[in-house]
């Protein structure tokens, strides 16, 4: 006998089974997937709108495209002009001042710049770029300065801006602001690179073939001679002190010279303890004056010497011959790239759609009934 009396609990679940459950042919059970359903109707959607719309969503794409051709065209060419060069650490050494020894004057290129490193933000400085700025050189046929021939091409001066140059500090505010401005253009035309083993290369690129050169070999001057004055600094200072000192002692000892010979032509044939006295005092002081002159005039000599040799060695490996790299920009990227910006408009467009079929009226009653 069957038992009718089943577990309303269960009766339920099997309902509920039965009616999220369909059976094929076969008997198989195949659970209903909304979610996918709800997906896929969205996709078709999204290709109906595309298809309906298709020539307007085309607009946008090839009206980008050929505004992105158009921008590539008007886009100037720009000229490379490259310097690569090293400090060479290789120093010879120097024969000293004791028997058979040798002094290690030449110092290596570290020893006088602590931090490479620093150079590329030395180089751009107030004090090294006024250098460079305010000196004068040839282009396109015409003498003057660096900052002016910057101006007349980048800034469409007509004439020459400065027309003289002391220092920065005794500068006008106007010409103040007119000098950075130039600095900052050239900052962001230069490029300074190294790497561990100290190779250096210099970049500069413009849209003008002789000015990218000229601002290459310019900056690489300018660099040298930087880069030696602080290298040579304290060897300089004493090659000037030691040489004042030689002068003054030289003078000293043609004074004390010119004493004796003096006193005795006046003690010609006169024998005195006094006379004697005197002339003692005239051939010691002489003789005292003439071991100064000597000492100094070789430490002269050496600090001549040292001056020389610690002075930085430019080792130029590469440097910028017309004509010069020329840079195009690509017609074929910049094409991509405002097609793919129309291409988002379009994305934007049929997401615009959607919502406006599906969350607008709601979203407008909502609104209203606000």
């Amino acid at each position: 006998m069957e038992d009718n009396n089943q577990d309303p609990i269960l009766e339920q679940a099997i309902v509920n089974e039965t009616i999220e459950t369909e059976q094929d042919s076969d008997g198989t059970v195949i659970a209903k997937d909304e979610g996918f359903k709800q997906v896929i109707s969205v996709i078709k959607e999204i290709f109906g709108i595309i298809g309906n719309y298709a020539l307007i969503f085309l607009i946008p794409i090839i009206i980008m495209g050929l505004y992105g051709y158009y921008k590539s065209k008007q886009v100037k060419p720009t000229f490379t002009a490259k310097i690569t060069f090293f400090l060479s650490e290789d120093r010879p050494q120097i024969p000293g001042f004791g028997a058979g020894s040798f002094s290690n004057i030449l110092q290596t290129t570290n020893n006088n710049f602590n931090n490479p490193k620093k150079l590329k933000e030395y180089s751009f400085t107030e004090k090294v770029g006024s250098k460079m700025v305010f000196k004068k050189y040839v282009f396109q046929d015409r003498e003057d300065y660096l900052g002016n021939h910057y101006l007349k091409l980048f800034s469409n001066y007509k004439s020459s801006y400065f027309k003289e140059f002391t220092t920065v500090k005794e500068m006008s505010v106007q010409d103040y602001l007119v000098f950075k401005k130039i600095l900052g253009g050239i900052r962001s035309m230069v490029t300074v690179d190294y790497d561990e083993a100290e190779i250096y290369s210099i970049t500069v690129i413009t849209g003008n073939e002789e000015f990218s050169k000229l601002l290459c070999e310019c900056f690489y001057e300018n660099l040298i001679d930087y880069y030696i004055e602080r290298a040579t600094r304290k060897a300089s200072i004493t090659v000037r002190f030691l040489d004042e000192k030689l002068a003054y002692v030289k003078a000293q000892l043609e004074n004390s010279e010119y004493n004796l010979a003096d006193y005795k032509d006046k003690a010609n044939n006169l024998v005195t303890y006094k006379a004697d006295l005197l002339e003692t005092r005239y051939v010691r002081n002489k003789a005292l004056l003439e071991g100064l002159y000597g000492e100094t005039a070789r430490s002269l000599e050496a600090a001549k010497t040292n001056e020389q040799s610690i002075m930085p060695l430019f080792q130029t490996i590469d440097e910028p011959h017309l004509p010069l790299t020329k840079n195009v920009t690509s017609t074929k990227n910049q094409l991509i790239m405002f097609t793919l910006i129309g291409f988002f408009i379009d994305i934007f467009a049929i997401i615009g759609i959607y919502f406006h079929r599906h969350f607008w009226p709601d979203l407008k009653k909502v609104l209203q009934s606000a």
